[in-house]
Order: C-alpha cells, then structure tokens, then sequence
C-alpha cells in the first residue's frame, strides 16, 4: 500500500469500518471517509465484499480546505482497533474509488416534471 495511514476497526455496533487515520490522541482516532465493509454470500455460495460510505460526500459542500471528505471521530473506548494486519489491495482500490467519485453533471434530460434538476448519485 501506499504511504496513506489506514485503520480498520469494529465500532460500537458491531460494523468493520475502513479509512484514513486524520488525527489519533490517546482517547480518540479521527478517521477520513471512513466506509462499512460489508460481506455478503451470493446465491453461488461466493462472498461479495462491499464498501458502503458512512456518510455520502455527495452530500458534502465542497470546500477548498478538505473538498468533500467527511471526518468522524470514534472513542477508543467503544471501538476494537484492527492491529498488524494490512487490508487486501482490491479493498484499498474500491475504497479509493468511492472516496474519489468521479461526479456527473447531470443532462437537461434529467430533470423531473416540477423543472428540478435530478442529481445522479451512482453510474449505471
């Protein structure tokens, strides 16, 4: 992986969250973008591992600071912090693409029958 510090850890209700350590004190970590890694058997009996942000960045006003990244803080208390392991590089990689979405101005096609502009939130 690349020089980025990343953290896994299970919080209080019970999710495996992934993301960018932004700041860490004795109490407290403070994660960048963090998502949920979700695992799910398929009808073929394989596993189907997804990545679901915890908050949206579209949903974020973009600002010249931080852009659209989204920043939370868990207490070292209520979570159970991932040690000397290092995630798959396909988990990294998916990550990477939800934090960095390549967003979509939408057609004037897209707009509804009120004359409000439809935002598309996913590729099809």
């Amino acid at each position: 992986m690349s020089d980025t510090n990343y953290t896994t850890f299970i919080d209080n209700a019970g999710r495996a969250i992934f993301g960018v350590v932004q700041g860490e004190t004795q109490d407290s970590i403070t994660v960048k973008n963090p998502v949920m890694i979700v695992v799910n058997q398929q009808q073929n009996g394989q596993m189907a591992v997804q990545l679901f942000p915890i908050f949206f960045q579209e949903f974020v006003v973009e600002s010249g600071e931080t852009g659209r990244a989204n920043f939370f803080t868990y207490s070292k208390s209520s979570i159970a912090l991932g040690d000397n392991f290092e995630i798959e590089p396909r988990i990294v990689d998916q990550y990477s693409r939800i934090v960095n979405p390549q967003l979509v101005a939408a057609d004037n096609n897209q707009i509804n029958g009120d004359g409000e502009e439809v935002i598309k939130l996913f590729d099809e």
